[in-house]
């Protein structure tokens, strides 16, 4: 993927890659994991995405390539990709926001729901309703090391299972082959302040609730069933909470169960962003509210 880069009104320098068809729907904007940049989206997946419309991955202040410091509140996030948005000349959007990126999805979809037109939360949680599993435990160990390895990621995202493992080390593979251009890695700072961000985003609020009420967006919620970092039900809360949601959780799958299942994945999201009823979307093994 060529990297793109475009500046701010002060100056701040964000990466980014755009790709796919170039036709008259808002592009698919991606909002990326904790301690990840752009190159860590699976190729097959951007693949599928990319078949139908505009794509467009970015790294947030002081993430990979990006300049600036990375806040340490989500709500500061967010004003980060509104700010990207704007410097790209981009009116709205659809937003698919993974882990982390899906508090930032929340996040942006509540202050500027003018720039979010359809929202897609994978593997995430909604604030103030406790901490996530990665939050303590091996899970906490893992992802606070100073370097993740292949073989970390693969027991982060992917189940214990034969199976899973081998599509872990698919998706390892893929990344290999699809790298090009400088290193956009996380420095330590940078994830240290994303670990904060999602301790105050876990810290249990009762007014919380409400505030899911307020994303009006029409939001397709999914989730895999074997989650060791997010919890699958914190997903079914999102979903109950929002008024105009579909859930899906997608069995045998881990955190990555967009990488893992990205065919299946892929296809949804095309099928839920098309559908201009919304209700009518078709999409298998699917909650409708």
């Amino acid at each position: 993927m060529d990297k793109r880069f475009v500046r701010s009104p002060d100056g701040c320098r964000y990466a980014y890659v755009r790709f796919g068809s170039e036709k008259g729907d808002p592009p698919l904007l991606l909002l990326s994991h904790f301690r990840a940049g752009i190159d860590m989206w699976d190729p097959a997946l951007l693949k599928r995405l990319a078949a139908d419309r505009t794509v467009i991955v970015a790294d947030n202040r002081g993430i990979g390539l990006s300049e600036g410091t990375t806040p340490s509140t989500v709500e500061a996030m967010a004003e980060g990709i509104a700010e990207f948005m704007a410097s790209l000349g981009l009116g709205s959007a659809d937003v698919l926001g993974f882990s982390l990126g899906g508090y930032v999805a929340q996040a942006l979809a509540r202050a500027r729901p003018d720039l979010v037109r359809r929202l897609i939360l994978a593997g995430t949680a909604p604030r103030g309703f406790g901490e996530d599993d990665a939050a303590g435990g091996r899970v906490r160990s893992i992802i606070s090391r100073k370097l993740i390895s292949p073989k970390d990621i693969i027991h982060l995202f992917f189940p214990p299972t034969a199976a899973g493992r081998a599509h872990g080390i698919e998706y390892i593979r893929r990344l290999s082959r699809s790298r090009v251009g400088p290193d956009g890695s996380v420095t330590e700072a940078a994830w240290q302040a994303q670990l904060e961000a999602a301790e105050a985003w876990g810290a249990r609020d009762p007014l919380a609730a409400g505030e899911l009420a307020e994303i009006t967006q029409p939001t397709f919620v999914a989730h895999g069933e074997l989650d060791i970092m997010v919890a699958a039900e914190k997903s079914g809360i999102l979903a109950s909470h929002m008024p105009h949601s579909l859930l899906k959780i997608y069995p045998g799958a881990g955190h990555g169960f967009l990488f893992q299942m990205y065919e299946e994945f892929g296809a949804d999201v095309v099928r839920f962003l098309a559908d201009e009823s919304f209700r009518h979307a078709v999409l298998p093994d699917v909650e409708m509210k």
